[in-house]
């Protein structure tokens, strides 16, 4: 049986046009939002994508003096969860997608992603792709998955206050 996990956010019921396409694709997709949160919104597709996809979202009315999702231009998530619909005969997905990035430009591709460096091995990766201790490193997830290997004791907390800078 799996257990439902408590939305950390109030979905806000939200009807509005807009574009959406996977990331580093050229082929948009006109659809509507259904609702949103302050990390992700619910919107109608007409294919089913594969969880952990990501996509460029285009908001139709942006409008940066407002609040809601159209405050921003374009919006890069990554999909958690995708469900069918039936529309008027036809079949259509409902999408929920976790926002990994907004902007007031169009944001369509990876490299436009801002990026940050991984504090071990020096990568540069898009935000989002960067994990945090908790404690100010930012990793890779190469790098995490090592680093989540430490003993969490005194070998871990050398490291950390090595990647730091020994500034603690």
């Amino acid at each position: 049986m799996t257990s439902i996990i408590p939305r950390s956010d109030t979905r806000t019921v939200h009807q509005a046009p807009i574009q959406c396409a996977l990331l580093n694709s050229a082929r948009f997709e006109p659809t509507r939002t259904y609702d949103y949160s302050a990390d992700g919104l619910c919107y109608e597709v007409t294919s089913k994508l594969a969880p952990e996809a990501e996509v460029c979202i285009l908001m139709d009315n942006y409008a940066p003096d407002r609040s809601g999702p159209e405050a921003y231009r374009s919006y890069v998530a990554r999909i958690r969860w995708i469900h069918l619909l039936s529309i008027n005969g036809r079949d259509r997905y409902a999408a929920g997608a976790q926002i990994v990035a907004r902007s007031h430009d169009i944001l369509t591709s990876e490299e436009q992603l801002p990026k940050i460096r991984c504090d071990l091995c020096g990568r540069i990766e898009p935000r989002h792709r960067i994990q945090s201790t908790g404690t100010g490193v930012d990793l890779c997830q190469k790098c995490m998955k090592h680093f989540s290997n430490i003993p969490s004791q005194k070998i871990r907390q050398c490291v950390e206050r090595f990647l730091l800078g020994n500034v603690i």
